[in-house]
């Protein structure tokens, strides 16, 4: 398929752009930046805002399939009121470019931010465990706001024109293979100190393109809000341990028969029912990772 990636340039859509051509698909990357030197003489770059109406129409034409990564990432650094533009509008004329040329499927970067947690100015408090997509969405920050937006505006196009949609509820995402390591060392060290807004997950962002990659190939149809995560936690401490310390008001859960040693939080599975997506880059193969856990793990038994 020759496939649009929106935001190519970013460390997440750069990444989809690799995985698609070394799965043999044609990719044309838009971005208002260069991609990666790696990627130069491999894609076709186009140089746009998703913000220009026009443009999106010019930059759709032509593809059979749409990634779409291009946004403001999180409503820090003072730009929550510049979010609404890029964010949403700009993911409407992606979309509506995509219905207009009669593309057949987009895959769309979403986030596990639409629940509220990890931007919240407030005291966070989950429903129920395992976290999965009818999870009640209580967002407190326009960046989850937008993501909230994106997904009813590919729903409504999906139900429309046929159009399949899959909107990547993402993650905290990890590059495992970026060499400044020091926060990802100690938050295996010293995470478990803290109640984490992402319960101590994250998905590696070899995983995440790999998820877009599958969801554009084997997704046919409809409208869908799949978890992307890995089924594993950012600790060596057991998740009942994590949730008596952290999350008391949650404990009732952890006997509800899910199974939290294997999925952990979030449910994950509708990713891998839809288009077999599980993820595969986990910290513990990674030796100075797996190394600076070590003591925790030690001091845990």
């Amino acid at each position: 398929m020759k496939i649009l990636v929106t935001g190519a340039a970013g460390t997440v859509g750069s990444q989809v752009a690799r995985e698609l051509l070394d799965n043999g698909h044609e990719v044309r990357a838009l971005d208002v930046s260069p991609v990666a030197a790696d990627l130069r003489g491999r894609v076709e770059m186009i140089y746009a805002d998703i913000s220009d109406r026009l443009a999106m129409l010019g930059a759709v034409a032509g593809c059979e399939a749409v990634a779409h990564l291009a946004a403001i990432a999180h409503p820090t650094s003072g730009r929550e009121l510049e979010i609404f533009e890029p964010n949403v509008v700009g993911t409407h004329y992606v979309l509506a470019a995509a219905e207009a040329h009669g593309v057949a499927r987009v895959a769309l970067a979403s986030s596990c931010s639409i629940y509220g947690a990890p931007f919240a100015k407030n005291p966070f408090h989950f429903d129920y465990l395992p976290v999965d997509e009818a999870h009640p969405q209580r967002a407190e920050d326009l960046y989850a706001v937008s993501k909230a937006a994106n997904e009813l505006t590919a729903a409504a196009i999906s139900r429309r024109s046929g159009m399949a949609t899959t909107c990547m509820r993402i993650n905290l995402v990890q590059n495992f293979r970026d060499k400044h390591v020091h926060w990802p060392k100690r938050q295996l060290e010293h995470g478990h100190n803290h109640r984490s807004a992402d319960f101590w997950h994250y998905v590696e962002v070899r995983d995440v393109a790999r998820a877009f990659r599958l969801a554009l190939e084997r997704v046919e149809s409809g409208h869908h809000t799949p978890i992307i995560v890995a089924r594993d936690l950012w600790t060596t401490h057991s998740p009942r341990d994590l949730i008596a310390r952290h999350y008391p008001e949650l404990e009732r859960f952890l006997d509800s028969g899910w199974d939290f040693d294997r999925f952990g939080f979030y449910d994950s599975r509708p990713a891998e029912e839809l288009f077999g997506f599980v993820a595969e880059h986990l910290w513990r193969d990674v030796p100075e990772l797996a190394e600076a856990a070590a003591p925790t793990e030690a001091a845990a038994i």
